[in-house]
């Protein structure tokens, strides 16, 4: 593997890792909210079921189709 793609792994499993703590800190207490308290109060307007499904499209077509 090249280094810039090396580099996009280490970054994506940064922001993976990231993302988890926070998940994890709101389920203590500690945060603001978990990811489905998140997900829950964006899939009730019609703009936020947008991003979540521009979202899960993105996901779709850069990950999981090949």
């Amino acid at each position: 593997m090249t280094s810039g793609v090396l580099m996009s792994a280490a970054g994506f499993l940064g922001l993976l890792v990231a993302g988890l703590a926070i998940d994890i800190c709101a389920r203590l207490g500690l945060g603001p909210a978990t990811a489905g308290q998140a997900l829950g109060a964006a899939m009730r307007t019609t703009p936020g079921r947008a991003v979540v499904l521009l979202t899960w499209l993105w996901i779709g077509v850069h990950f999981l189709a090949r």
